[in-house]
C-alpha cells in the first residue's frame, strides 16, 4: 500500500480540473496539505532513522578504539618493565594480570589483514619482548586504521545530519507554502 494515494472525487471538477481527496497511511478523505506534509516528514524520519543507526556504528567503533588504546597501554607498560641494558628478544616482562585481558582484546579485534595482532602471554602472566613489540606495532597499525575509518564515519554522519536537517526544513517550508496558498485562495473566493 502506498503512503499517499490520490483519489478523484466523483463528479467534482473546477474549471475542468478533477478535484481529489487523498488517502494518507490508510486514512481516507485527507486534504493535499496533510498528504504533502506526511510524505515530506516521512522522508525526514527515514533519514533520522538512518542517522540513529549510524550513530550506533560510531559508538561501537569508539568502544573498539577505547579497548585497543587500553591494550596498547598495557603492552607499552610490559615492554617498559623489561631490562633496558642489553635487550634480548626473549626478555620477559614483569608479572601483570592485565596482559591476559589485553591479549583477549587483541584476539577479539584481530582481522585477517592484521594477523600479527596477537599477544602470547605465558601462565605466569608474562610476555616476551619480541612478542610484545610485534603486538605493539600491529596494534598501533590497527588503531591508525580504525582512527581513519572513524574520521570517514564522522564525515558520513555529518552528511546524514545535514540531510536530515534539510529534509525537516524542506517539509516545514512546503507546509507553510501550501497553507499560504490555501489561505490566499480562500481569501480570493470570499
Amino acid at each position: 500500500m502506498a503512503l499517499v494515494e490520490s483519489v478523484p472525487i466523483e463528479g467534482l471538477s473546477v474549471y475542468g480540473v478533477p478535484q481529489k481527496n487523498y488517502t494518507v497511511e490508510g486514512v481516507k478523505g485527507c486534504d493535499y496539505v496533510k498528504a504533502a506534509s506526511i510524505a515530506m516528514f516521512q522522508e525526514a524520519n527515514a533519514i533520522e532513522a538512518e542517522t540513529s543507526a549510524y550513530a550506533a556504528v560510531l559508538e561501537a567503533r569508539q568502544k573498539k578504539l577505547d579497548e585497543l588504546g587500553w591494550a596498547l597501554a598495557v603492552i607499552v607498560k610490559a615492554v617498559a618493565s623489561m631490562p633496558k641494558d642489553k635487550p634480548e628478544s626473549d626478555d620477559l616482562s614483569e608479572v601483570d594480570a592485565d596482559l591476559m585481558s589485553a591479549s583477549q582484546v587483541l584476539d577479539k579485534y584481530r582481522r585477517s589483514a592484521n594477523a600479527d595482532m596477537k599477544l602470547p602471554v605465558n601462565e605466569n602472566y608474562k610476555v616476551r619482548r619480541d612478542d610484545a613489540t610485534m603486538a605493539q606495532s600491529a596494534l598501533q597499525y590497527e588503531i591508525d586504521y580504525e582512527t581513519n575509518e572513524m574520521q570517514q564515519d564522522m564525515v558520513t554522519m555529518q552528511s546524514l545530519v545535514s540531510k536530515r536537517d534539510n529534509a525537516f526544513s524542506t517539509a516545514a517550508s512546503l507546509v507553510q507554502k501550501i497553507n499560504s496558498t490555501a489561505s490566499t485562495l480562500i481569501g480570493n473566493i470570499g
